[in-house]
């Protein structure tokens, strides 16, 4: 059954939302009396909150994604399914940070391997617009092995479509921590690179997967926003960067991309600084504003020092932020 382009991608996101706004409560019962629980540290009371509630954002994302391949022809299947490999991979790798509570350097190694889906079917292009330099083609040629023939030398699917992977993956884990933050920006950014696929007449696949996302996103509020009923896990950061990857990958938006996830890249440059040891959270008084008195090293430190917000309104005053890189990253469409 193919149905028309815009009834497939209203159908995505009402099965998306609806799987994870259905199955978030019962998943949050169920982590509770297994005792995965942390505490909520940003309370004044620091209670026990159930935790990887990504396990839904990921079943709601995947089944509306495999639903699509039998309601549009306009789809590019073997991208489709690769991105979906590769979500699937780094939230795999979530779920194992989660529990286990991996050292760094497997949180930056071990999503090399969730770009393999990616970097086997040769998503992307070759060529790709760098600021300044005009249009740059990564494919040097192919060049003979000796015993082994012909190597292709794309240096976009050998070196940035992993690179593109491990950036999004964890530059999404960077700035998190806060009720309703991780999927609040997530829905922000999807909601950007969908509307970017829509003016730029992109890729479908790019479409499909910002669609689905953020409307599983948007789902997940649902349980997340203040005072959160269940926390997202670093199996939901992930799958949002993995997924930013893919849409950006597949849809040749790279530059749309990094403006996009600007807040995040200046998360980074602020915890290079640290080591990446510091934490974003604050101290709540009585009243429930957040203070913070140690040098800044996050943009949540910096909210907290500025404007003594409380939880909710620092979340807001991010997703502002978040909300600002997204028409920034709009606007240079037309640039």
């Amino acid at each position: 059954m193919k149905l028309p382009f815009e009834y497939t991608v209203a159908i995505i996101a009402a099965i998306s939302f609806a799987i994870v706004a259905f199955s978030t409560g019962k998943l949050a019962r169920k982590m509770t009396w297994l005792g995965y629980v942390d505490k909520d540290v940003n309370k004044l009371n620091k209670p026990l909150i159930p935790k990887i509630g990504g396990i839904s954002v990921i079943l709601g994302f995947v089944v509306a994604l495999l639903l699509s391949l039998q309601l549009s022809s306009q789809v590019n299947t073997i991208f489709l399914l690769a991105a979906i490999n590769t979500v699937i991979l780094i939230a795999f790798l979530g779920l194992v940070d989660d529990i286990m509570n991996l050292r760094d350097r497997y949180r930056v190694l071990l999503p090399l391997f969730a770009a393999l889906p990616l970097m086997v079917v040769k998503a992307g292009t070759s060529v790709m617009g760098v600021p300044f330099l005009g249009d740059i083609d990564f494919n040097l040629g192919v060049i003979m092995l000796p015993y082994n023939g012909p190597l292709e030398l794309n240096l976009y699917i050998l070196l940035l479509i992993p690179m593109g992977v491990v950036a999004c993956s964890n530059l999404i884990n960077l700035l998190a921590g806060f009720n309703g933050l991780e999927a609040g920006s997530g829905f922000i950014i999807f909601s950007t690179l969908a509307l970017a696929v829509l003016l730029t007449n992109g890729s479908p696949v790019a479409l499909f997967l910002a669609i689905a996302m953020g409307a599983a996103c948007l789902g997940f509020l649902l349980y997340n926003w203040y005072p959160a009923k269940i926390f997202p896990g670093n199996i939901t950061t992930y799958a949002i960067g993995a997924t930013v990857a893919a849409a950006v990958i597949i849809g040749n938006m790279e530059r749309i991309g990094a403006i996009l996830l600007s807040p995040q890249i200046a998360e980074f440059l602020l915890k290079v600084r640290t080591k990446f040891q510091a934490e974003n959270f604050g101290k709540p008084d009585k009243q429930g504003r957040l203070h913070y008195d140690g040098p800044v090293s996050s943009l949540t430190h910096l909210t907290m020092k500025l404007f003594k917000p409380t939880e909710q309104q620092l979340v807001l005053y991010l997703l502002a932020l978040q909300a600002l890189a997204g028409l920034a990253a709009i606007a240079s469409i037309y640039i």
